[in-house]
């Protein structure tokens, strides 16, 4: 799996700071943030109160996370953010079915984690995914334009679905922005 860089911002990702306060306060149980790199959307969430359990195969990037869990507890007086140092390749997926209240998937995608998100997912549980940009040769990461709303159209009620094609002409990849609710 590659590493990622440290990010120059520790903003969250504008499309999950619109639904952030919801999906913290209406998570029943642990909400899974998964290729969550620095912690940057789990902190945006856990700033609401949720409890956070923050997977990546990046030793440093948990390392940072585990400072903000220490801010976290101060702020809201109880730990909200958890580490998971889990190869998302090649390890065994560690969830249970209907587990989690919630699962955030940003800026990595593999369409093998579908199902495993929908297994884990409890019913009335958030899916909310938000792939790369198309720049470069990143549209080669991208799922099919289709693929991603076809796989899941009738496991989860869609709250918000926008998806761009991208890369070259003959290329069928496409970016997208989804957040769900499992039915």
């Amino acid at each position: 799996m590659k590493r990622h860089k440290k990010p120059i911002s520790l903003e969250p990702s504008r499309f999950l700071a619109k639904f952030a306060e919801e999906i913290a306060a209406n998570s029943s149980g642990l909400i899974a943030d998964i290729a969550c790199g620095y912690g940057r959307n789990a902190a945006c969430l856990a700033s609401f109160g949720a409890d956070i359990l923050c997977v990546d195969n990046n030793i440093e990037a948990l390392e940072c996370i585990c400072s903000l869990a220490s801010e976290m507890k101060r702020i809201h007086s109880k730990p909200c953010l958890s580490t998971l140092n889990l190869d998302l390749i090649n390890a065994p997926w560690p969830f249970t079915k209907e587990s989690l209240g919630a699962i955030i998937n940003i800026h990595f995608f593999m369409p093998n984690l579908l199902d495993l998100f929908l297994y884990s997912l409890k019913i009335g549980g958030y899916l909310f995914i938000e792939t790369i940009d198309g720049h470069g040769g990143n549209y080669l990461q991208l799922p099919r334009y289709g693929f991603v709303k076809a796989k899941l159209a009738d496991m989860v009620r869609i709250i918000y679905y926008s998806e761009k094609k991208v890369g070259p002409p003959q290329s069928d990849a496409s970016t997208l922005k989804l957040f769900a609710q499992k039915k």
